[in-house]
């Protein structure tokens, strides 16, 4: 920590070596000859003044010159240390994972993050829309670490990605969304046996939903090569909807290799 007289000259000294991100416990242990409620004042006022910004709540950003004029700092810079701060295991994932992974049509208005442990209420901080995704097995040795200005952040690698692209795709606008990413992930994911340990933490659902997919796509290597990895898995496939919430009617046709109940029509644009 860098030695100052007061708030605004710490924040200043911190900037000008590289160090943009603080914790109101931080704040406390420079001891400054102020009261505790003069402290937070000072932490009102600079943010007020556009100096820093709180993504959370006792969790500031001095904000970066090249961010000054939207006065927003993305959650690229800070989503690393805010996990770590929340004491939660994490990665970036759906749509801004796919983003990350090559699917460059896809520009997510929200910035999609999964964690473990309690739920974490998503909403918009500070100009960014924040979507938190709960799971308590993440598969974190199929994630990758990617430089950032700040450090480094956590993203989920692209079969983790199209994996909980399916699985989550209520949360991506729907199955056809799903089926457009999946089209532009497609060229960078590789379904060979070092992603067998992926396959168990998914239901026999996604995994047969992604297959049909693939294959929709006509990513049919892909397809072919998932379906072999399933098979290792020892895992049977059974008659699935396609759409979970939509109605199976006797007499629905059945896609014969992936056992999906066609129950619901797809509408992809090309990309």
């Amino acid at each position: 920590m860098s030695k100052a007289t007061n708030l605004q000259d710490w924040v200043n000294n911190e900037m000008i070596r590289g160090r943009y991100i603080f914790t109101k416990e931080d704040v406390q242990a420079l001891q400054l000859p102020i009261s505790e409620q003069a402290m937070q004042n000072s932490l009102n006022r600079l943010t007020e003044r556009g100096v820093i910004m709180s993504p959370w709540q006792n969790f500031y950003v001095a904000i970066p010159t090249e961010y000054k004029l939207k006065g927003v700092v993305p959650p690229t810079f800070y989503i690393d240390r805010l996990m770590k701060f929340l004491g939660r295991d994490y990665y970036v994932s759906l749509l801004t994972a796919a983003a990350m992974n090559g699917a460059a049509h896809q520009r997510p208005m929200v910035f999609q993050v999964t964690v473990n442990g309690k739920p974490i209420r998503s909403g918009v901080k500070n100009g960014t829309q924040l979507e938190f995704t709960l799971r308590q097995d993440l598969p974190l040795e199929f994630t990758q670490q990617l430089k950032t200005q700040a450090g480094y952040m956590t993203v989920s690698g692209p079969e983790l990605t199209a994996l909980d692209i399916v699985a989550e795709e209520k949360k991506i606008g729907g199955l056809s969304r799903a089926a457009e990413v999946l089209m532009e992930l497609s060229e960078t994911t590789s379904w060979d046996e070092s992603k067998l340990p992926l396959l168990n933490h998914y239901s026999n659902s996604t995994l047969q939903r992604l297959g049909y997919l693939l294959e929709l796509i006509e990513a049919q290597q892909q397809a072919d090569d998932l379906f072999a990895l399933i098979k290792k898995t020892g895992k049977p496939l059974r008659k699935t909807p396609l759409k979970q919430e939509v109605p199976v009617n006797e007499g629905m046709p059945v896609d014969k290799r992936w056992k999906i109940i066609e129950n619901y029509q797809l509408e992809i644009d090309e990309i």
